[in-house]
């Protein structure tokens, strides 16, 4: 086990006990309040760390078993000079920790005072001593995710996915290599990152850390901005920025996206925001109209389109307007950002005329399975540009694995360390790139792509995945063979099929009765009863399943002696004159064809990956070219007609002989 995972491990222990001993005593019920004394705790170390106050009893509490009997009145004692201190002082002079800052402990529980610092401050140490060596440890985060994860998930306005730290590095460092490529002497002028949904402040802290370690002259011309809807978060951002020494940052509690004259003083001016706001809550498009009109200038007259907004839309726009011209933005959306069409699809055609998409990197489902979501997400950087160039260039990479899965352990939702982050592999790859067009890696995918190709059609990354320029090339290099488009060689009939009525007495074949190459499980098909009517096809239809296209269910539709129907997950297809069905049922199950099929899909999870009909339009196929070869074929194509017709009919005969019996 690395040193990082082992002290993540010794942290889940340590927390778990923490959570045992709380509830077993039935003290501080409440989430948020655990998690304020483990905050509280932090900052005693913080400060004694820094030497702002004088803590003789306290280190000593710490190191030796002197001050046992007294713990809680030395802990007591710690905080309340460490409160006082300016770092823990709002603007108007208040304490973050509220009126009247005090620990939550009763008096002479000497044995939980004990535990609770004692337990933080080893893990303050370690988390220092990962920081000093460049490792990233986010000691706050994983406290929120133990303490009041579940709390949030009830609010979706206010989710707290916490961004795991594989994810918040890397985005830093591609950030950080983006801006050194481009401009060099960055620091010497003032330089302004912002988050405008903050949470707990990883993305300000980390950039911060890997900023200062390379230049002196991050403390004096960098400025932290960072804004949290909730307050605790806020309190939270303070001490994380507190735990890698930085003194440099304003960050404040407020609506990021409404009445928020604060980030108005900043529209235009931010040269990088790194975020990852919270998606899936619905904005009403009157309060976006009713903002300042330089606010949102994709969605301003949002109310045209669509009576409500999705929150990660909004964000978008809004920190659209906080970039300069140059500006970067790092963000983190989920799938229906980059694949929607309606609201989604329109932000991404509007931010086109005002930005430049340079990259999108897909993230596996497991990356926020620890804070209670197999959402598929990804990272999009987008630059604000108004100059373009068809020279232009983007990254498109996917990532299956992060180093970690996701196991529950009393109750609480823990990393199990296990894999290849696949994260770091790529950094060593994409930030070095030369540049040009190309493939940056296989595994895991990662290819430079011009902008223009990218931005007019899909921004979904899997869609230009190594694997399909693989099997592409491949077919292409196929001798005695022309490449088509699946759509020259057949007709897409779904559409049309849907307004035929179906016949009485018909069947409808799910794609679960469909098995291996072709075959039919008639037990399921002939008792098969489905809610919605499905959509007629006739015998010589091909149909091919758009849902989970990982588990390729292809089927040239026989002739049963009873009028057929299929569900609509199937796209129906019929070929054009002088096609063979059976052939196009063979090339569909092709290992180049699948290979291209399973890159072109999106969706939200792994069992709800779909192909759309544009995207199964475009799959090449390799169609022979000469007379030789097109025998030679028809050969192989006569064997599998004959093979999968004769399965057909021998498990339709041993269907009607079990019906018999029964």
């Amino acid at each position: 086990m690395s040193p990082i995972a082992e002290t993540y491990s010794d942290l889940y222990s340590a927390l778990s006990n923490l959570r045992e001993h709380l509830h077993l005593a039935g003290r501080i019920d409440d989430s948020n309040a655990k998690l304020d004394e483990v905050s509280k705790i932090l900052a005693i170390c913080i400060a004694v760390n820094r030497g702002w106050i004088k803590a003789d009893e306290f280190e000593a509490l710490i190191n030796s078993s002197q001050h046992d009997h007294r713990a809680t009145e030395v802990l007591q004692k710690t905080f309340s000079a460490c409160a006082k201190e300016k770092p823990f002082l709002n603007s108007d002079g208040s304490s973050i920790f509220g009126a009247f800052p005090k620990l939550n402990i009763q008096d002479n529980d000497n044995e939980f005072a004990l535990l609770l610092s004692r337990t933080l401050y080893a893990t303050f140490s370690r988390a220092l001593s990962h920081a000093r060596s460049g490792c990233s440890f986010d000691l706050i985060n994983e406290a929120f995710g133990h303490f009041v994860r579940d709390n949030f998930r009830g609010n979706i306005e206010d989710a707290q996915y916490m961004t795991p730290p594989e994810v918040v590095d890397f985005i830093c460092e591609w950030a950080l290599a983006e801006i050194k490529r481009h401009d060099e002497n960055f620091l010497d002028r003032e330089f302004i990152v912002m988050d405008p949904s903050c949470g707990v402040g990883s993305f300000l802290a980390s950039f911060y850390r890997k900023l200062s370690s390379l230049s002196e002259k991050a403390e004096k011309n960098v400025k932290l901005i960072g804004q949290d809807k909730v307050d605790r978060m806020v309190r939270l951002s303070k001490i994380n920025m507190m735990l890698f020494g930085s003194e440099i940052y304003d960050i404040d509690q407020g609506n990021s996206l409404f009445n928020c004259g604060r980030l108005n003083r900043f529209n235009g001016k931010v040269d990088l925001i790194l975020t990852n706001p919270p998606f899936g809550a619905n904005i009403s498009s009157a309060q976006i109209t009713d903002e300042p009109a330089a606010n949102y200038p994709l969605l301003g007259n949002a109310s045209d389109i669509s009576s409500s907004i999705d929150s990660e839309l909004a964000f978008i726009d809004r920190e659209l307007a906080l970039l300069r011209d140059g500006g970067k933005l790092f963000i983190v959306v989920p799938d229906s950002t980059v694949s929607s069409r309606g609201l989604a699809e329109t932000l991404r055609v509007r931010l086109m005329g005002k930005a430049r998409l340079k990259g999108v990197v897909e993230l596996p489902s497991v990356t926020f399975a620890q804070a209670g979501t197999r959402t598929k997400t990804s990272i999009l950087y987008i630059e604000k540009r108004l100059d373009k160039s068809p020279d232009d260039l983007l990254a498109m990479a996917i990532i299956e694995d992060l180093g970690f899965q996701v196991s529950m352990r009393k109750g609480v939702a823990v990393k199990k360390y296990e894999g290849t982050n696949e994260l770091s592999v790529l950094s060593k790859s994409l930030f070095n790139w030369p540049g040009g067009k190309g493939v940056v890696s296989e595994n895991p995918s990662c290819i430079i792509e011009c902008a223009d190709d990218v931005e007019q059609k899909s921004w979904t990354a899997s869609h230009y995945s190594a694997k399909r320029l693989r099997a592409t090339a491949s077919i292409n290099a196929i001798r005695e063979t022309e490449v088509k488009q699946l759509q020259e060689i057949v007709n897409f009939e779904t559409k049309s099929r849907r307004r035929l009525k179906a016949e009485p007495g018909s069947k409808c074949i799910s794609v679960l009765h469909v098995i291996g190459d072709g075959v039919i499980n008639f037990n399921e098909l002939m008792s098969y009863n489905p809610k919605t009517k499905g959509n007629v096809c006739f015998p010589g239809d091909i149909l091919i399943s758009k849902i989970n296209p990982r588990i390729p269910r292809v089927i040239v539709v026989p002739d049963l002696g009873f009028p057929t129907t299929c569900s609509n997950e199937f796209e129906i297809l019929s070929v054009k004159e002088g096609i063979d069905p059976y052939w196009v049922s063979y090339i569909l199950l092709n290992k180049l064809v699948q290979d291209q099929i399973q890159s072109l899909t999106s969706g939200t999870s792994s069992s709800h990956n779909r192909i759309k009909t544009s995207e199964l339009k475009i799959v090449e196929v390799p169609v022979p070219k000469t007379e030789s070869k097109k025998i030679d074929m028809s050969k192989v194509v006569s064997t599998y007609r004959d093979s999968i017709n004769s399965m057909i009919l021998s498990s339709f005969n041993i269907y009607k002989m079990r019906q018999r019996q029964a």
